[in-house]
């Protein structure tokens, strides 16, 4: 397998469609060897009936329904475990991003092992954009570098880092993406930013709300620092330079 599209969803019936229909034009097309895993997690809306339906006939398309809602990051974390893929490309499902810019991932994947698609111009609420900036501060002093977009939903990553890091990741981490980039970082792993197009969500809303989104960073935080200590006392793996791009 070439490539596995691993999509975490939640409560999605307005955009999943179209969604798909992007990856099969934009990522399926284009690489052809590729299978793509959505991650229902539990969701209450009609998002798990319409998933079934949009499988129906094509082949590449892996619907997993989760027993119980465990959060993005158990849909993430779930999605990577099952990907078979030499390459994982990971998008969320919100629409949020345009799936025709991933060829540009695509086309950089010989000279890295991490492509982040870097939100240029982000389109969120501002008690979002300003936790992003705190986020970033505390990453990038962990990480020992500054790192622009450390939580992308829109990335590339070669399968090959992604199996040295998840035995270090527990199941109940917060936020996988997080720890993938600083992962990578550390372990001194090629990482390209390509900036990215970021849209305005159209379609249903965020499950994060102000505090108990401030609450859900400091234990995401907690995680994090522990992941950086555990990393600090398992064997160094070879560096490798980082690159910036765009």
């Amino acid at each position: 397998m070439t490539l596995s599209v691993v999509v975490p969803v939640y409560n999605e019936e307005g955009s999943i469609e179209a969604l798909v229909q992007d990856l099969e034009r934009d990522v399926v097309a284009v690489v052809g060897d590729v299978e793509v895993i959505v991650v229902d997690d539990a969701s209450t809306d009609g998002t798990p009936a319409l998933l079934d339906r949009l499988a129906e006939g094509r082949p590449w398309l892996d619907v997993r329904h989760a027993e119980r809602n465990a959060g993005h990051g158990a849909a993430v974390l779930r999605g990577l475990a099952l990907a078979r893929g030499e390459w994982i490309f990971q998008i969320d499902s919100d629409g949020q991003f345009r799936v025709d810019e991933f060829p540009r991932l695509w086309e950089l994947r010989s000279e890295c092992d991490l492509v982040l698609g870097v939100r240029a111009n982000r389109h969120d609420p501002l008690h979002r954009l300003v936790l992003t900036r705190a986020v970033r501060l505390a990453v990038t002093m962990l990480a020992g570098r500054y790192i622009r977009d450390v939580n992308t939903p829109f990335r590339l990553l070669r399968r090959e880092l992604w199996s040295s890091l998840s035995g270090s990741i527990p199941p109940g981490t917060l936020a996988p993406n997080i720890f993938v980039t600083v992962g990578a970082s550390i372990r001194g792993a090629r990482i390209v930013n390509v900036p990215v197009t970021h849209l305005a969500r159209e379609q249903g809303t965020s499950t994060l709300r102000t505090l108990r989104l401030v609450r859900f960073s400091l234990r995401g935080l907690r995680q994090l620092v522990a992941f950086r200590v555990g990393l600090a006392r398992a064997p160094k793996a070879a560096g490798l330079p980082v690159e910036t791009a765009g």
